[in-house]
């Protein structure tokens, strides 16, 4: 989910409002300057010296990003299927605050983001205690590490609010190591990698899932290990992706109806196809935008997860789901 440096715009509008302003009392310096008539005998006036080169503006710091995603279903990571008639629409709001950036010794780069998440849906039925559209709200912080030139390490902090009253606010701790692999493009095809990645879900304060009985309710977490098989055709502007990952749940991650716990190691297999095309045609001040779409499939395996399903306004129990979703991206 978050864009490298070589995606990023560093002028701003600002700043090339500031350049075209110099570059226009310059002009009209030089479009004034006459040479002074020879009166008497007396020496020519000398020609004025040349206008210093113009600096170029400081880099941008700051950074956002802002996604708007339409699906048929609001589905979790986790694999709760919270909704699926209607309408999802999913807006997410980042800032990217760049710390420290070198090209040489072991640290690459730290970006420190903030941001929120939303989901809001057309269908409202079973959706909590106070039924509302406004079904989720998201907000995140976290700190990302780039590192060896291909690692990346990142911890973020994100809180699960229910708009609808459907479930405590949950808090919780995001860890994940991926490596972002360049020997496939170098020496096989070019545009191709694989970007491997492990992930600690862990949660600190109430459920991330559906707390099916508070009496023996407990926090737990899960692993995950993952790969996002990424390919940028060269001569076409369209990148797919395969994201797929398995996660491993803690006994107490999942709750089944009898109140115990996740029964199963494995929570679920997911995999996705997805496809994104920038639009180049929009001008670069305007920010890097793009489009994309893609279609997921999700097989749970968890009975806990199944138990947990039936309770949502879905109200199903099923082990195969999928969801379609698109959307518009502007990063700037």
């Amino acid at each position: 989910m978050y864009p490298n440096n070589s995606q990023r715009i560093r002028a701003t509008l600002g700043a090339r409002c500031s350049r075209f302003i110099s570059a226009a009392l310059i002009a009209c310096t030089l479009s004034f300057a006459v040479t002074a008539p020879v009166i008497g005998g007396e020496p020519e006036a000398k020609e004025p010296a040349p206008a210093p080169p113009l600096e170029a503006p400081p880099e941008s710091l700051i950074h956002g990003l802002i996604n708007l995603e339409l699906s048929n279903a609001y589905i979790t990571p986790r694999g709760l299927d919270v909704q699926n008639k209607g309408l999802v629409i999913q807006p997410l709001f980042l800032l990217f605050f760049d710390l420290y950036s070198s090209k040489q010794g072991p640290i690459n780069d730290v970006t420190l983001t903030i941001g929120d998440w939303n989901s809001v849906h057309t269908a409202i039925a079973g959706s909590g205690p106070k039924p509302g559209h406004w079904n989720e709200t998201d907000p995140l912080t976290g700190i990302t590490i780039k590192f060896l030139n291909d690692l990346q390490f990142d911890a973020f902090y994100t809180a699960f609010v229910s708009q609808v009253d459907a479930f405590k606010t949950s808090q919780n701790v995001d860890l994940k190591l991926t490596y972002h692999d360049k020997y496939l493009s170098n020496k096989v095809v070019k545009g191709l990698s694989i970007n491997p990645y492990v992930e600690m879900f862990i949660e600190t304060s109430n459920k991330a899932t559906v707390d099916l009985n508070d009496a023996t309710s407990k926090r737990g977490y899960y692993f995950q290990v993952g790969v996002d098989p990424t390919f940028a055709f060269a001569n076409f502007p369209l990148t797919l992706e395969l994201p797929t990952y398995v996660n491993f749940p803690s006994d107490n991650f999942y709750q089944n109806f009898a109140g115990k716990g996740s029964v199963s190691t494995l929570g679920l297999v997911t995999t996705e196809l997805k496809g994104t095309v920038p639009l180049k045609f929009i001008p670069k001040a305007y920010g890097s935008w793009s489009v994309y779409a893609g279609v997921q499939y999700y097989y749970l395996i968890n009975k806990g997860l199944l138990d947990e399903n039936q309770v949502l306004a879905t109200s199903e129990r099923k082990h195969d789901l999928w969801q379609v979703h698109g959307g518009l991206t502007l990063f700037f």
